[in-house]
């Protein structure tokens, strides 16, 4: 599989955006080189998960999807709310959310399959360093992009056929697989529930 039809692939998911390429490491740099292409491609049903990552996979989509669910009825400005006690705007957790399942997926992809990308759309750890990819998109499109990266990282799942549970996984510096799948279910809902707490706030807006 070449470049371009991975990232098509990616884009197919997530529909017609810029994403950088090759940008290893925790936040972006700023400087990753961006690829515009078409999101028409027809591609093969993803092949089934290996059996021995099954549960864990079902699991950390599971927190993927309760936090779906939260975000999905937010309007544009409750995404973008800044809270007045210096908090993060829930829309950055949602970006830092899905964009760190699809860099450390990416990074061990790659490792397996050089043709497969790695993805960095990891936003800056600050909140006055942040600078959301898509200021205008309400909670609906934040969760289908969500759903996306758990649709990209089932896709190429079966790289890891031959990967036991307790191996550390290459590119990443996770102890074993299974650790890095427990912490994605971790930290979607501690994410989550971080936002949750917003709605309690006398400055949440209720529109």
């Amino acid at each position: 599989m070449n470049l371009r039809l991975t990232i098509c692939l990616l884009v197919s998911l997530t529909g017609l955006m810029t994403i950088p390429v090759g940008d290893a490491v925790g936040q972006n740099s700023g400087e990753a080189a961006s690829t515009k292409v078409d999101a028409s491609a027809l591609l093969a049903a993803p092949r089934p998960v290996p059996e021995h990552l099954s549960e864990w996979f079902d699991r950390m989509e599971a927190a993927n999807r309760r936090s779906q669910e939260v975000f999905r009825n937010l309007s544009a400005k409750q995404m973008s709310f800044k809270p007045s006690n210096g908090t993060h705007t829930p829309r950055w957790n949602a970006e830092h959310m899905a964009g760190r399942q699809l860099l450390f997926f990416s990074q061990i992809y790659h490792a397996l399959d050089p043709s497969i990308p790695v993805v960095n759309l990891n936003p800056r750890q600050m909140p006055k360093d942040y600078e959301p990819r898509h200021p205008d998109w309400d909670g609906k499109q934040e969760a289908r992009f969500m759903q996306r990266v758990d649709d990209f990282c089932r896709r190429y799942a079966y790289l890891l056929e031959d990967m036991p549970l307790d191996r550390k996984p290459p590119a990443t510096p996770w102890p074993s697989l299974k650790a890095l799948l427990l912490q994605m279910e971790r930290h979607y809902d501690e994410h989550t529930a971080n936002v949750e707490k917003k709605f309690e706030l006398a400055d949440w807006p209720q529109e």
